[in-house]
Formats: C-alpha cells, sequence, structure tokens
C-alpha cells in the first residue's frame, strides 16, 4: 500500500454503520502510520470515533445544506486544505460521493457496493470478501491497494470517566449488584420486537434477581416509559434519553449481557466484546450482524422463523416477522448465557 500522507474516511451515519468502518481506519492506520486521517460524519455520530493516533482531525458534514451553493464551497474550502492524497468513501451513496468530490483528493475509492452514482466519482474496490460481512467488505480497500489486515480491531473512545458517572448514578438509583442491558428500540420499526415481549422478558429476568436498564436514545423513551409502567420490580431502571451517547457505552461496557434487535447500540456491545444476545428478523445478521457471528462464543444470535427460512435481506415485507421470536426463546438463551457469565 501507498505511504499515503494525508487521508480522508467518508462514513458519515448510521451508529451501526459508523462502527462498522471502524476496522478500516485500524488497518489504514496500521498501514500508514505517519498518515493525517480525517473523517467526515455527521455529528451526532462522532462521539463513537477515537481520537489519536488514530483520527486527527474530525470534519461534520450537515447534510441538510448539501444542496446549498454557499455550504458546498464552505465544505470544498475546508477539505482542500487537507490537501488529500486519498479519498475512502465508506459509504457509498450520493451525498458521501458530494464530499469525496469536494475533497480534492487525488485517489477516491469505495468499496464495490457503490449506489445512488457514487460510483461515478469514487472507485469501487472488489476483494475476496465481496459476500461477506459488511465489514470485510470495507477492509477490502485496503486489502486491494496492497495494505495488510491482519486483525479485525475496534478502535474506540476513552470512556473511564463515563463509567465513574454511570456508576454514581447507578448508586444513587438504588442498584447495587450487576445488572443486564436491554435496548428495546430499533431504527427501522420492522427491526423492533414487540414490546409486549420486552416488558414480559423483563419481568422475568427482574423476578429472577437480576437488575435490569433500559437503555436508548430519545426516540425510545415512550418505549421505556411503557415497559416501566408494565413491571412492580425495583429493580428495573429506566435510562432511555438520559445519557449522552458516550454513557450509553459506558453502561453497555458495565453490563454483565446486553441484549436488543438489530440496532446501533448492538454494535457497540459488539466492538466491547460485551456478552451479548442479537434479536433478527428483517435484517441479515450475516452481512450486517455483531462480527464474528456465532464463531465468537460472547455472541448469540436468535433469528425469526421467517429469517431462518429465508435469508433474505431485508425481510421488509414481513411485518410480523420479530413477532415470530417468542419471549420463551429469549429467555432460555439468556438463561444460559447468564449462568455461562456467573460461573
Amino acid at each position: 500500500m501507498k505511504a499515503y500522507k494525508s487521508i480522508l474516511i467518508v462514513k458519515m451515519s448510521s451508529l451501526g454503520d459508523v462502527l462498522h468502518a471502524l476496522p478500516t481506519l485500524h488497518a489504514l492506520r496500521q498501514n500508514c502510520p505517519d498518515a493525517h486521517i480525517v473523517w467526515a460524519v455527521h455529528q451526532n455520530f462522532a462521539a463513537v470515533l477515537p481520537g489519536k493516533p488514530y483520527i486527527d482531525d474530525v470534519v461534520y458534514i450537515d447534510k441538510s445544506k448539501l444542496t446549498s451553493i454557499a455550504y458546498l464551497r464552505e465544505l470544498w474550502h475546508t477539505l482542500h486544505a487537507y490537501h488529500f492524497d486519498v479519498c475512502f468513501d465508506l459509504q457509498g451513496l450520493a451525498k458521501s460521493a458530494i464530499v469525496a468530490l469536494l475533497s480534492g483528493a487525488k485517489e477516491k475509492y469505495g468499496y464495490w457496493e457503490m449506489r445512488e452514482g457514487s460510483f461515478l466519482v469514487s472507485k469501487g474496490l472488489t476483494g475476496i470478501h465481496k459476500n461477506d460481512h459488511v465489514i470485510e467488505r470495507y477492509l477490502d480497500t485496503v486489502r486491494v491497494l496492497g495494505g495488510t489486515v491482519s486483525s479485525v480491531e475496534f478502535p474506540l473512545p476513552n470512556i473511564d470517566m463515563e463509567k465513574q458517572i454511570m456508576r454514581k448514578r447507578f448508586t444513587e438509583a438504588g442498584m447495587i449488584g450487576p445488572y443486564i442491558a436491554v435496548v428495546p428500540g430499533a431504527r427501522w420499526k420492522v427491526k423492533e420486537w414487540p414490546l409486549t415481549y420486552w416488558s414480559d422478558f423483563v419481568n422475568r429476568v427482574a423476578a429472577a434477581g437480576m437488575n435490569v436498564i433500559l437503555l436508548g436514545s430519545g426516540e425510545d423513551i415512550v418505549k421505556g416509559q411503557a415497559i416501566m409502567a408494565g413491571t412492580k420490580f425495583p429493580n428495573v431502571f429506566d435510562y432511555t434519553g438520559k445519557t449522552s451517547l458516550h454513557e450509553l457505552m459506558a453502561a453497555i461496557s458495565m453490563a454483565s449481557v446486553y441484549i436488543s434487535a438489530d440496532t446501533g447500540p448492538l454494535h457497540i456491545a459488539n466492538a466491547l466484546k460485551k456478552e451479548l444476545i442479537a434479536l433478527f428478523g428483517p435484517t441479515c445478521p450475516d452481512r450486517t450482524g455483531p462480527y464474528g457471528g456465532e464463531t465468537d462464543t460472547y455472541i448469540h444470535i436468535i433469528l425469526s422463523s421467517t429469517s431462518k427460512a429465508t435469508q433474505q435481506h431485508p425481510l421488509i415485507n414481513d411485518p410480523d416477522c420479530m413477532a415470530q421470536i417468542s419471549v420463551l426463546d429469549v429467555w432460555d438463551t439468556y438463561t444460559a448465557v447468564i449462568k455461562k457469565v456467573k460461573a
């Protein structure tokens, strides 16, 4: 691989997608230790990015302004100041193509699945992992250019301070002992496990004596309130919409087990190598699920019956797909996992 001196990575959203691109960042830093690496991202997802020595600068992209000539001119000047040797568009969409075009990079590459005309700006690179997990597809851009990928690593920001903050909050709330982290929401409604199922499951866990904390963004507040309304157990705590992204990461990192459907925080748990249970229906875990699949012993994937039968991506025409995963399915998996954790 060339000894690039100035590299731009374009991966602006969403939370899980940004996390999926972190191993490529790690590989680029390993292959180009002296490069100045800049990441272009939407500001609300920037908190999961590590600082130095992996990333030297972050450029925030306002998607709502990408049709503004004045904003594009401003962005052109910002990006050109870095004199990029190369740009890696790992988004592969029209919005990322605009950023790649404005970057002024001498070389522009993307992974093979370039959509919405982005292939007209950046050259899609096809490697040996074309049909594998999206993390490997991104890493193929490094491999095809002659770089070495010795391992799949997730460089993450330091969250030591946030761990202290969350421990104090847990203590003040009266929570003593270990807990599991549950995220009841998802970006797409079709990917969500039914709320009544979550309530039933959380009550089973709490009745068995384990603390449960509910996590999620502001969009999950209503879900958290509904679960709380359906429980009488004092060892269930609602933090939906009540944490920063770093605090959410800290809470997940300290949990005994993490459980959710296919949503951004799931990939935080995966990056942290946290014992996790992932519920999948309309999306394919082999492509976008926790990296390592079930070959890593800390990953436990539960598929809906439709997903097992078809393995299509996505199964958006089956709104009842997630309801096929029963509470008993999740409970049985959880009891086996928590037994292992306590051993």
